[in-house]
Order: C-alpha cells, then structure tokens, then sequence
C-alpha cells in the first residue's frame, strides 16, 4: 500500500498546530494609561435624568472606578439659549429632576474641572411605549423573566436595563447581641437573620421590534434565575426599565454586548471601535470619549415572585453549607470571653427547669446577614 507522504506530512502539521494552540496566549498589553472620558446616562422628557462620568483603567488595574468630580454638567436647547444644570450628588454622578419639551432637540454639554469641554450630537427625545407584559416562567433550567411590547415607526430599537432585589436568611438565626458585657435581645432595626442584597444591570438586552410581525416582541428573556438560586428562598423582586431609543445608540449599545459576551471571540468587536455620540468641543482635543447618550421618556414595571410560587425551589447557599449551631452551651459568667471579641455570637438560650444556664453559638459569618447583603429594607418592597 503506498502512502501519500504529502498528505501524511500534511496531517501531522496540522495535529501538530492543534496541540500548539493549547498554549495559552499572552497577549503584550499597551503600558500606556489612556484615562478616557466615560460617559453614562440617559437623559429623561419628564422624571430624574441622571448622567455618570468616570475615566477608563488599565486592564489590570483593580481599584475603583476613578470618578470624575466636580464638573457642569447641562442641558441646553437646540433653538434657544437656556439650560438646564445638573447636579453632582455623589462622585462622579450628576442628576436634574424636571420636565423637557418632548418636541424639541437637545445637547448634554460638559465642562470639566481642569476646563476640557464636550458636547453630545443633537438628542432627538423618543417617548417609549409602555411594557406590554412582564412575566416570568419556570422549567428545568430555572425561572425565566421577560419582556414583551409593541414597537412601532417611532420606537423601533428597544434597550432594557433591571435592577434585581431579593431577601433571603443567615445560615443560623440569632435574634441575641452581646453589648457591654451581657447579652441581650436584638431590636428590630439590629436584626441580621434576614437581609436584602440585588444586582444592578447586570447585562445589556437590546432588540429590534422591525425583526417581527407588526412590531410586536414577544417574550424577550431578560435574566434567567438558575436553580438552587437563593433569590427565590423567600421573596424576590426585579424591576424593568424599557427605553427607546435611535439605530445609532442601538449600533453603540449592540457593540459593547458583543465585547461583554462574547469576549475572547476573535469575530468580537474591538474595543477601539466603541466610540459614541459625546465629543470634546476644542479641535486640539483628540480624545476619543465613549459613551452614547438618549434622550426620551422610558418606562418602568416591578413585580415580585414569591417562593411560594415556584414550590418547590431548593436553595443552596455555598457560604452557609457548614453552618450550625455550637453543640456547648456557654454559661453566662463566660459569656464575654467567648463574645467580645465578635467571631463568636450568641443564637440561642439554654434553659433548664426555667433557669437561664448559657447560650448556644455560631460563628458571626454564619449569623450575621450583613456581611453579604442590608438588613435595610428597601422603600419598595412589599411583604
């Protein structure tokens, strides 16, 4: 039998080029510290309009994100000399509350501290249809929450952003403190057996309503809650906000999605091509700012799902899998050796023939809620 050794060459470089791509790939990384404007927003006809600037990291830098405060941040008409100003409340996040004539164009400009000026192109306000249902269904693979609404000519591009909030418990309750050397039973307000924790737009969700017969987007999955989730042991809430918006800030919006999800790929769009709709005012100014921001009024719709409601739904909690009650009770003359310093914390009273004789523990990670989660309940909620 004669043997193809073009072929056979062939085949052992190609085995031997797949083996060689296990390698992992290093790839050199620019030392150079760009700090880009980042600018966050959208900018609401009728509501709380609230804009976000900050500078971009290195890839490896780790610390927080670097703010950027003390800027003027404004609103000023298309065919008019007014504005409207804004409002740093926190670091680097500027706010205004008011109204906008929804039939007008407008610019966000802003001006830095160190006197740097931008300027968004013209933004045309797109008033978005409400939700037309927000509901929620389970399966095998979990709870799944969506979306559906009715576009149109003038709300076609759909962008979705939600803010999750769930309760859940410690892993061992305690309704007992120790303070000042005894120990005592916890106020309301000092509970940590339950807490509040949530996520905050998590991903980006877009759709085109042209896609589908008469507009109508049916049944858009925005977040799937796997099993053993602990956001359903008890109570959970998500809140959606529905804003429509134009194919250029859809464009800008569907690039950073590729980044975000598909990072790796080598069909993903490079990080260079995210650019947006804010540019620097001064013509020796070469920055490339990114960021892409709408003008419009949104949409909201809350809604909550009770564990009752997917019954039955187990919950495993990896930082509680070992928790348990101490099998010693402490009698209370030795109560503040083993709780003052606080790794320890009393959870139960250990009564014999109706006499105090010590406690039961468990460790503060196990107890106290907090290191996780709030114990604050939030405004909204709704028991």
């Amino acid at each position: 039998m004669r043997v193809n050794h073009n072929l056979y060459r062939y085949c052992l470089f190609a085995f031997l080029l797949i083996l060689g791509c296990r390698d992992p790939f290093e790839p050199e990384i620019i030392g150079q510290d760009l700090a880009l404007l980042v600018v966050e927003g959208y900018v609401e006809v009728d509501g709380t309009s609230e804009i976000t600037l900050s500078r971009t990291s290195m890839v490896k830098d780790t610390s927080a994100v670097r703010m950027i405060t003390g800027a003027r941040v404004f609103v000023s008409p298309e065919s008019a000399s007014s504005f409207w100003d804004f409002e740093e409340v926190e670091n680097g996040q500027y706010t205004f509350s008011g109204s906008f004539d929804p039939n007008q164009n407008y610019q966000l400009n802003i001006w830095l501290a160190n006197g740097e000026r931008y300027q968004s192109d013209l933004l045309t306000p797109i008033i978005t249809p409400e939700i037309a249902e927000l509901g929620w269904l389970q399966d095998e693979a979990g709870v799944e929450i969506f979306v559906s609404t009715q576009g149109g000519a003038d709300a076609r591009y759909f962008l979705w952003s939600f803010n999750e909030d769930w309760i859940f418990n410690a892993g061992v309750s305690s309704f007992l403190i120790y303070e000042d050397g005894a120990v005592r039973t916890r106020e309301e307000s000092e509970r940590v057996d339950r807490c509040w924790d949530a996520t905050r737009q998590p991903r980006i969700v877009l759709q085109n309503s042209a896609r589908f017969d008469g507009n109508l987007i049916v049944e858009r999955e925005l977040v799937r809650i796997p099993p053993l989730s602990e956001k359903l042991q008890r109570r959970y809430s998500i809140e959606v906000i529905q804003r429509a918006i134009d194919q250029d800030a859809f464009d800008f919006w569907e690039i950073l999605r590729k980044n975000s999800d598909d990072i790796g790929g080598i069909f993903s769009p490079l990080p260079s091509l995210i650019g947006g709709n804010v540019h620097a005012m001064d013509e020796n100014n070469t920055e490339n700012i990114i960021g892409h921001v709408s003008m419009g009024k949104s949409a909201r719709q809350r809604i909550f799902i009770d564990a009752a409601d997917v019954f039955p739904w187990r919950v495993v909690i990896p930082d509680y899998e070992f928790c348990n009650l101490s099998t010693d009770t402490i009698p209370p003359n030795l109560a503040s050796n083993r709780f003052r310093v606080g790794l320890e914390v009393p959870a139960r009273e250990v009564f014999q023939d109706f006499t105090l004789i010590g406690y039961r523990s468990s460790s503060r990670e196990c107890v106290d809620c907090t290191l996780r989660g709030s114990n604050v309940r939030p405004d909204f909620w709704e028991d």
